[in-house]
């Protein structure tokens, strides 16, 4: 079988849930095989995450609750990109809302997809620097710590088990090497 004809072709959808964040379906897809399947997926709009650096050794990270996981962990600045908003505008908002932090410059570090085996999710990954202190503006269900680390300390959290956020794996190691 060669790389084209691993191709999934769409027939259908059945939406089973409409949310503020996420819509889930379920597709039925002709297989490769000739055969129809059925893929479940969680439609995202997509997010962006920030690695915003004071200077080359600092980073800046926050520290929220997350109900699903039962823990509040530090993890890179993030939130979703709005219908139609442009990445990069999303970016400078999200940092600003969780940080206060205003940046004068943000490096494109690429996409990732997290989840796709079953998530239209792209996530879109920025160095922010050039950085300006403000007063953060979260949004009314966001309780933030933010706290300044050394990017190498960061990085020991990572390998330590201390930061386990895929997102801020990715975007640590994404400046680290």
């Amino acid at each position: 079988m060669s790389i084209k004809d691993l191709k999934e072709e769409f027939i259908s959808s059945k939406t089973i849930h409409t949310g503020r964040i996420l819509t889930y379906t379920v597709d039925t897809v002709k297989l490769p095989s000739g055969k129809e399947g059925s893929r479940e997926i969680i439609v995202h709009n997509g997010g962006v995450t920030l690695v915003p650096m004071l200077d080359s050794n600092k980073v800046v990270l926050v520290k929220q609750y997350r109900y699903p996981i039962k823990k509040a962990i530090w993890e890179l600045p993030a939130g979703r990109v709005n219908i139609g908003e442009d990445p990069v505008n999303a970016g400078k908002r999200e940092l600003k809302e969780e940080t206060g932090y205003i940046a004068g410059k943000l490096e494109s570090l690429g996409i990732v997809y997290p989840l796709p085996g079953y998530s239209t999710e792209v996530l879109y990954f920025f160095k922010a620097t050039e950085l300006v202190d403000d007063e953060p503006e979260p949004d009314e269900d966001e309780y933030l710590e933010v706290k300044v680390f050394d990017l190498k300390q960061a990085w020991q959290m990572v390998k330590d088990g201390e930061i386990r956020d895929g997102k801020t794996v990715a975007g640590l190691s994404l400046v680290m090497f």
